[in-house]
């Protein structure tokens, strides 16, 4: 887990509880209360980050993990303009959501990993208003819009849960507009590093405390952060001068947290509810 005097508590999300409630309560109320089940599905680890799921909740969610597809890095899985009928769940890799420029031009406007809701939500079936490609070779699952929006109405708890989801990708949202808007390039870097370091934990993707794969080429980076590839490089090795962090065969190690999220003004709270 990361380490950070300012940090807002992590969530304990290796082990989980099945919590027990009354006969006919949404979730709990199974004769399995009470044991330690480990999570593996991305969506259900993902949700219990911001609500209790009892078990029934757990197994229903694990029906969309399969059938599942592997796709290749720079996939379209879905595309502006398409009305979609499906939702659809990332299980492995990264994505991320994007806004392409007739001239070729990209802006990247949101990433995407593990048990992330890729395109469209279990209420929204009109035309796509973005993008949405792999970063890297991940797996999907596509689930018709009408049985996810049914098994939101038959579990509260998750329901709740994808709300809590959805407030907590605004304001990732309202940060990234900040960073574009105030910050300067290293500044920027900066808290995009700080803000992956904790989302890619919650995943529990690092490889070593404060070392983890890091998906972006710097011309992705640059489509993130509204900086050219050689912007970019510049204020990459301004950073490793400085011995806040060193990338190597595509891992990023963050040597020193605090000094990271301090030039980058970083506060991680906007990442809880």
């Amino acid at each position: 887990m990361l380490t950070s005097t300012s940090a807002a508590p992590r969530p304990e999300d290796m082990m989980l509880h099945i919590q027990e409630g009354p006969a006919g309560q949404d979730d709990g109320d199974d004769a399995a209360g009470g044991l330690l089940q480990a999570v593996t599905n991305p969506l259900t680890r993902k949700l219990e980050r911001f609500s209790a799921l009892g078990l029934r909740a757990r197994l229903a969610l694990d029906d969309f993990e399969s059938p599942s597809e592997w796709v290749p890095a720079g996939s379209l899985i879905s595309a502006e303009g398409e009305t979609s009928k499906t939702v659809i769940i990332l299980l492995d890799g990264f994505a991320y959501r994007h806004k392409d420029f007739r001239d070729g031009r990209r802006q990247i406007i949101t990433l995407l990993m593990l048990g992330d809701i890729c395109g469209a939500s279990e209420r929204l079936s009109g035309p796509a208003s973005y993008g949405v490609r792999t970063l890297t070779r991940a797996r999907i699952a596509r689930i018709d819009i009408d049985r996810f929006g049914t098994m939101v109405d038959e579990h509260p708890a998750i329901a709740a849960a994808l709300h809590k989801s959805a407030l907590v990708d605004e304001a990732v949202l309202r940060a990234w507009i900040v960073n574009l808007g105030q910050r300067h390039a290293h500044e920027r870097v900066a808290h995009l590093l700080c803000e992956l370091a904790y989302r890619i934990s919650d995943c529990g993707l690092l490889l070593t405390q404060d070392n983890f794969k890091f998906p972006l080429t710097q011309h992705e980076l640059g489509s993130v952060l509204g900086l050219t590839s050689v912007h970019i490089n510049r204020v990459l090795q301004r950073l490793r001068v400085e011995k806040l962090i060193e990338f190597r065969h595509g891992v990023v190690q963050l040597h020193d947290l605090n000094k990271l999220q301090a030039l980058a003004d970083f506060d991680p709270a906007y990442l809880s509810i």
